[in-house]
């Protein structure tokens, strides 16, 4: 039995979780793959408080999970299949065991959203990718084309275009709609074109 159980070790879940060692409480977090959950596979981490120059995704995580264990959370890898939120005690079904608590905190985040396109699932893996900084260098000198105007996407788009021949951001709506420090950075990046207005059909 704990006090609290938190389902993700994302930026919320460990952050929740250390506060909550902090007060006494016996704490667990579950986790499906790896702390950090999404922001941990973006090449640079940008406008969050506390990093460090050079932040990368990778090293963000790291230094979260070893601040939660040097404060005493316990992090479980499992991937949770069921949670029953009523009653005094709530209970966390995984596909290993069976956790109970008088309180829970979901802070399970989001996964990577893909376009549903034909030759999305073939190709995947093979060209098409969802982690930009694995991937990265494996696209040296090929033309790159990235999905979406919204801050991540053109994050990323920045980050890939180190590698490119010539990087396309494609974006449904009119203008992107990333913070103008990432336009303007488009913007000054000869190797980027932005093609707005546009959908991606088929790869």
């Amino acid at each position: 039995m704990y006090d609290i159980i938190i389902i993700g070790a994302g930026p919320a879940g460990i952050s929740a979780g250390i506060y909550a060692v902090s007060r006494g409480k016996k704490t667990v977090i579950i986790e499906k793959n790896a702390v950090g959950g999404i922001i941990g596979k973006v090449s640079t981490v940008t406008h969050y408080s506390a990093i460090v120059p050079g932040e990368t995704g990778a090293t963000f995580a790291k230094r979260m999970e070893r601040q939660a264990l040097e404060a005493g959370v316990e992090i479980i890898y499992e991937n949770v299949e069921k949670v029953t939120l009523e009653g005094d005690i709530k209970a966390v079904t995984t596909s290993r065991n069976h956790y109970e608590a008088p309180k829970i905190i979901l802070a399970n985040g989001t996964t990577p959203r893909t376009l549903g396109i034909p030759g999305e699932a073939e190709l995947s893996g093979k060209g098409i990718g969802l982690n930009a900084a694995k991937d990265g260098p494996s696209y040296k000198g090929k033309n790159i084309y990235v999905v979406g105007g919204a801050d991540g996407a053109v994050k990323e788009a920045l980050y890939l275009s180190q590698f490119a021949k010539e990087l396309t951001i494609i974006h449904f709506e009119d203008t992107l709609g990333c913070v103008p420090e990432f336009l303007n950075k488009v913007r000054q990046t000869d190797n980027i074109k932005v093609c707005l207005a546009s959908r991606l059909n088929k790869v």
